[in-house]
C-alpha cells in the first residue's frame, strides 16, 4: 500500500508537467497599433489619436485659466407661498397670497423687518411706495483658533437692496435682492460675478426661510383654535324642538358620524333617503387608561340607556334641524333637547366636527 501511494504521487507530478517547478512568469505579448497604409484615393479610417486633446502652448505673459468647479447657488422656495420662474437670471422669488399670508405685501414686509431685526441689521425704506429697501452693513466673520481659544475675526461686510414688485391684482409680488456694496477688512480680491450672485441668493434664501417659519407658526395656531360651533337649541320648520345648525344637511349627516364613537352611540340602522339614524345609547364609562392618565371621561348625554332616532330636516337659510326621537318615534321634549346641547358642543369641539 505504501509503494502504491508513492507511485500515485510520482505519476501526478509527471502529469502536471513543468508548471509545478517553473517559476518563470509567462511572457505577455504587447499589443501594438498597426499603422495601415492606405492607397491614394481611398478614404482613411479614424485613427485612435484623432480625438486626443492637443497640448496648447500659451503665449508669453498669459496665465492659465483655472475652471471654477463650484456648484451654482440655488434659490430655495421653501415657503408654501413662494415659487420660482423658469430660466430666472436675477436673484428673485415670487410670493403668492394664501390662507397663511393674508394680504401679501404687508405680510412680506413684516417678515423682512422681523428677519433683519433679529439679525441686528437695519432695514431702511428708500421710496414712498414702500417697495424698495436697503439694508445696513452685514458683517461676516471667520472662526479662528480651537477650543477655549476660539475667536471670530471679521472678514468683510456687505449691503443689499431689496425690491418688491407687486402684480396689479395684488395677489402676488416678487422680491429681488441686489448687492450694493462690499468691503474687505483684510486684504482680499474683489468679488466676481459668481460670488456676487451667491451672496444675493444667500440673503434671499434666508428671508424665504423666515416666511416659511412664519407660515408654519400660523398653521399651528389655526389648528389649535377652537372650532366655531353654530349648533343651538331652536325649532324646526314644523315648530318642534330641535338642535339647529347653519351647516347643510349633507354635511351634518357625515359630521354626526364623528360624534357617535365619542358619545358611546352605536348606529343600529340608518335610512339616508329620509336622513334618519337609528341608534343605541349607553352611558359611557371613564375607563382604565383615562383614569391612569388623568384624562377626563367622555361626555355623557342626559338620556336613559336605550334606542333612539336622530332625524335631520332642512331648515331656513340652507341650515339643518336635528330632531331627537325615542324608539317609538315620539319627539323628545324641549327640555330634553336643550339638555343635550352642552355635552354635544363639548364633543363637537373635541373632535373638530363642522356643526
Amino acid at each position: 500500500m505504501q509503494k502504491w501511494a508513492q507511485g500515485c504521487v510520482a505519476a501526478s507530478v509527471l502529469l502536471s508537467g513543468c508548471a509545478v517547478f517553473d517559476k518563470t512568469p509567462a511572457e505577455t505579448n504587447d499589443v501594438k497599433q498597426v499603422t495601415l497604409r492606405i492607397p491614394e484615393g481611398m478614404a482613411v479610417p479614424n485613427q485612435p489619436s484623432a480625438f486626443d486633446i492637443p497640448n496648447v502652448t500659451l503665449p508669453a505673459g498669459n496665465a492659465a485659466v483655472v475652471a471654477n468647479k463650484r456648484s451654482p447657488t440655488l434659490i430655495l422656495a421653501t415657503a408654501s407661498s413662494s415659487r420660482l420662474d423658469e430660466e430666472e437670471t436675477l436673484s428673485r422669488v415670487w410670493f403668492e397670497r394664501n390662507d397663511y399670508t393674508g394680504d401679501i405685501k404687508p405680510f412680506i414686509i413684516a417678515q423682512m423687518q422681523q428677519f433683519f431685526a433679529a439679525q441686528n441689521v437695519s432695514l431702511t425704506q428708500v421710496d414712498t411706495a414702500g417697495l424698495r429697501y436697503e439694508t445696513g452693513w452685514i458683517q461676516r466673520s471667520r472662526e479662528a483658533g480651537f477650543w477655549f481659544w476660539k475667536s471670530e475675526n471679521a472678514v468683510d461686510q456687505v449691503r443689499y437692496a431689496i425690491e418688491l414688485a407687486p402684480r396689479p391684482h395684488g395677489r402676488s409680488l416678487s422680491m429681488t435682492t441686489t448687492l450694493l456694496e462690499h468691503e474687505y477688512f483684510i486684504p482680499g480680491e474683489a468679488l466676481n460675478a459668481m460670488d456676487i450672485k451667491a451672496n444675493e441668493v444667500n440673503i434671499l434664501n434666508r428671508v424665504i426661510n423666515q416666511v416659511a417659519i412664519s407660515e408654519a407658526q400660523i398653521a399651528r395656531e389655526q389648528r389649535a383654535q377652537v372650532a366655531d360651533v353654530s349648533l343651538e337649541p331652536g325649532l324646526d320648520q314644523a315648530g318642534n324642538p330641535a338642535l339647529i345648525t347653519s351647516q347643510p344637511i349633507d354635511v351634518v349627516w357625515s359630521q354626526l358620524e364623528l360624534l357617535f364613537p365619542e358619545l358611546n352611540i352605536t348606529v343600529t340602522d340608518f335610512d339616508r333617503s329620509v336622513f334618519t339614524y337609528y341608534i343605541n345609547y349607553t352611558t359611557p364609562e371613564r375607563g382604565f387608561w383615562r383614569t391612569v392618565t388623568f384624562r377626563d371621561g367622555p361626555a355623557s348625554l342626559p338620556l336613559l340607556n336605550g334606542d333612539y332616532q336622530i332625524v335631520l330636516s332642512r331648515n331656513a337659510n340652507n341650515g339643518t334641524a336635528i330632531s331627537w326621537l325615542n324608539k317609538d318615534g315620539q319627539l323628545l321634549s324641549a327640555a330634553e333637547v336643550t339638555a343635550l346641547y352642552d355635552p354635544l358642543v363639548v364633543t363637537i369641539r373635541a373632535v373638530g366636527a363642522e356643526l
